[in-house]
């Protein structure tokens, strides 16, 4: 079983909290390609690496109240929108390309896209060049998109096989 680390903790618990503003949660996706590309010591790189590990592994428990698969979920989508398109390595459940922004969106393009660019953050149309995304499409997708798929019908059966396998802790909310 892979732990959170301290650093991942801190970058997920600082930057992805949407509760009283989006800005950080912006901020962060924004710069990501810069801080991979600048990141001489290999930090960033290893929280990029411990995303795509909690979600290939469903390692990090649910928040209470939520479930493992929400978890994975959003953790999918924060993957989308601070390191792109490119599926982490690993994921059992990846999100088929052409539903990103179509039938699936993001905190990112709820927050950061506009229909009008005025009104978009000042990163977003580089970052939805980076994605092969239109603004206008995503805009007109968030009505009728959703953040999360339905949980597969063998998702049960793969939290068990990783549990047994010693790559996560079984979760009251696996049932």
């Amino acid at each position: 079983m892979i732990p959170r680390t301290n650093a991942f903790s801190r970058y997920v618990g600082t930057w992805f909290d949407t509760t009283d503003s989006a800005d950080m949660y912006i901020e962060a996706c924004e710069r990501a390609p810069k801080r991979l590309a600048e990141d001489a010591d290999g930090s960033f790189h290893a929280i990029r690496d411990e995303f795509a590990a909690h979600i290939r592994d469903s390692s990090n428990p649910p928040l209470r109240g939520s479930t493992q698969w929400a978890t994975d979920e959003w953790y999918r989508s924060i993957w989308y929108d601070v390191f792109g398109p490119e599926a982490p390595p690993g994921d059992p459940y990846p999100v088929p390309a052409e539903d990103w922004g179509s039938t699936r969106v993001t905190t990112y393009m709820i927050y950061a896209v506009n229909d009008e660019e005025e009104a978009m953050s000042d990163g977003a149309p580089e970052w939805l060049a980076a994605r092969g995304l239109a603004a206008k499409d995503v805009y007109d997708a968030i009505g009728n998109a959703t953040l999360r798929r339905p949980e597969p019908a063998d998702y049960a059966e793969h939290l068990r096989r990783l549990t047994e396998a010693g790559l996560r802790e079984e979760a009251s909310s696996d049932g």
